[in-house]
């Protein structure tokens, strides 16, 4: 689905990338937000009780699905004319997810070939003064396919 540009509220300027559910995993994290800032894509997406933990912070499930999110997001320039596959991703937990509070994703490609891509970013809140999450990925372009 094409992302989706967001023209009023607090979003206004933002793509919406999943603006409409599909009945995909996904559709369950919420509304993913992104844009292109400072040379780096940014993705967030708005948290709540439902990517809470028993302890009442940030799942890390949720958070390492975010993340692929956020790599995804990252290339999304690409993903116009080719898909892409996770064929790795590195999830280091740096600090608890507050929920409640935005969550933030930045990500840049490091190196691209052919038919390979790695990125690497973060995820933080508090305007990026508490990091939450440091990853890298790698990524494999494949032809898109009909669905």
């Amino acid at each position: 689905m094409p992302a989706k540009l967001v023209e009023e509220g607090p979003w206004k300027g933002w793509k919406c990338w999943h603006a409409r559910p599909e009945g995909r995993f996904v559709d369950g994290l919420g509304n993913v937000y992104y844009r292109e800032e400072g040379g780096e894509v940014v993705s967030a997406i708005e948290t709540g009780r439902q990517h809470a933990n028993g302890l009442g912070y940030l799942h890390g499930g949720f958070l390492m699905a975010f993340v692929d999110v956020a790599m995804f997001a990252t290339i999304r320039h690409m993903l116009d004319l080719q898909a892409a596959v996770t064929l790795q991703c590195s999830t280091d937990f740096l600090g608890p997810g507050h929920v409640g509070r935005l969550l933030v994703g930045r990500g840049h490609i490091v190196k691209e070939t052919g038919k390979l891509v790695w990125v690497q970013g973060t995820l933080e809140q508090e305007e990026g003064a508490h990091k939450v999450v440091a990853w890298h990925g790698l990524l494999r372009k494949v032809p898109r396919t009909a669905r």
